[in-house]
């Protein structure tokens, strides 16, 4: 895996300069064909091969440095070394490392537009074809040219079929890599939407909760006022009343402050209708067994009273998670809502036993889940969901127990 990473980052490094990477790739074959020839020279001692010689073999290979920085320059310098060979009549060694021509036609066709590539193969293949048929095979028969002429179309030919494709290949890898980080952006917008969306809805219900501690604070300190000299006791229940209302208040308040700091300025008037809590949930398991879902609803350990906030976040999250039950589990699917009321921590936990919420669905990963995650981080709680091992999907929520009074302590 070290090395892979090491290849990747070289190959990289490379791509980012293609002038180094352009002249290693032209100092290679130089130094193969020199190698090559310096063999030949050892397994035949008839022929007779210079260091000038090596110099004017490697000269036509020097345009494939450029090839990617300035590839019209290399094919002028192509053909300027060709029309030079064939006027000092070496053009037996420029024939011999050709190989530079089919580098420039696949070079050609893998970064030009189609247009500008055929007219730089064109003027590269013109040129050797002419020298071909009038020069280097000049004294061989009129089907030997016209054989050599072809066999050199064939392989060029196919030289530029290859460029074109590996260039049609790149740009669609290019365009879909540009979508991929589209969608990436876009879905990360979605999902930021998403949440703010339910911390602004959060916040509208949690102002419900709050308008409501303080009406209690309100009518329980008037009426410990009224009672103080003639009833000490009641005034004390009264006060003992005003003073865990008020923590709890003060509690929900800081979490209406932390949603708001993350979110956006409400728009438009509250909804003011009483919200529903932990007791609701039978009348919400009727609902949903009246919609076709079989629903077991099952209370353990002693219950205990929970912040209006929880009991509203456990309410929502049980609807949700039955919601897309009935949405996504199938037609004999069954649902069982289980509440515990632990010693350390309450929690709530919805399970099916049919297929699950389908990967790309806004239950499994999209806003239903976020909105879930959401209540439950808001109390200071966790939300884990997925698929269940024996089938089926799992949704559990957990809340420490009076976490928010030992919130307000600190």
């Amino acid at each position: 895996m070290h090395s892979a990473n090491e290849i990747r980052g070289l190959r990289a490094w490379f791509q980012t300069h293609v002038l180094l990477a352009d002249t290693v790739l032209a100092v290679t074959i130089a130094v193969v064909y020199v190698a090559s020839y310096g063999i030949s020279t050892q397994l035949n001692t008839e022929f007779e091969f210079s260091w000038s010689d090596a110099l004017l073999l490697t000269v036509p290979l020097a345009p494939i440095a450029i090839r990617r920085k300035w590839l019209w320059a290399a094919v002028a310098m192509s053909l300027l070394v060709l029309g030079t060979a064939v006027v000092t009549d070496l053009w037996a060694l420029v024939a011999d490392s050709g190989i530079g021509f089919f580098v420039l036609t696949y070079t050609a066709a893998a970064h030009l537009p189609f247009r500008r590539a055929l007219a730089a193969s064109l003027s590269i293949w013109i040129a050797v074809h002419f020298t071909v048929y009038f020069v280097s095979a000049a004294e061989t028969t009129m089907t030997w040219r016209i054989m050599l002429i072809l066999l050199n179309t064939v392989m060029a030919a196919t030289v530029f079929f290859v460029g074109w494709v590996m260039r049609n290949r790149r740009l669609k890898f290019e365009e879909l890599s540009d979508r991929a980080r589209v969608a990436e952006r876009t879905q990360a917008a979605l999902a930021a939407q998403a949440v703010a969306d339910e911390q602004r809805r959060i916040a509208r219900e949690l102002h419900d909760v709050v308008a409501h501690h303080i009406s209690v604070i309100g009518v329980m300190s008037e009426g410990a006022k009224r009672v103080l000299r003639s009833d000490p006791d009641a005034a004390e229940d009264a006060l003992v009343t005003v003073n865990q209302t008020a923590r709890t208040a003060l509690r929900e308040m800081r979490d209406i402050l932390a949603v708001l700091r993350q979110g956006h300025d409400e728009e438009g008037r509250a909804d003011l209708e009483p919200q529903p809590t932990v007791d609701s949930l039978r009348t919400l398991v009727a609902q949903t067994k009246e919609a076709g879902l079989p629903v077991r609803y099952s209370v353990r350990g002693e219950q205990y009273p929970l912040p209006t906030g929880v009991s509203l976040a456990v309410y929502r999250i049980v609807q949700e998670a039955l919601t897309n039950t009935i949405k996504h589990a199938g037609p004999r699917a069954k649902a069982g809502v289980v509440v515990d009321y632990g010693t350390t921590e309450f929690s709530v936990s919805i399970g099916d036993s049919g297929r699950g919420a389908p990967v790309s669905d806004g239950f499994a990963g999209g806003h239903g889940l976020i909105g879930m995650r959401e209540r439950a981080t808001l109390y200071g709680g966790t939300l884990l969901a997925g698929p269940q091992a024996g089938g089926g999907y799992l949704v559990e929520a957990k809340f420490p127990k009076n976490a928010h009074l030992q919130e307000v302590e600190r």
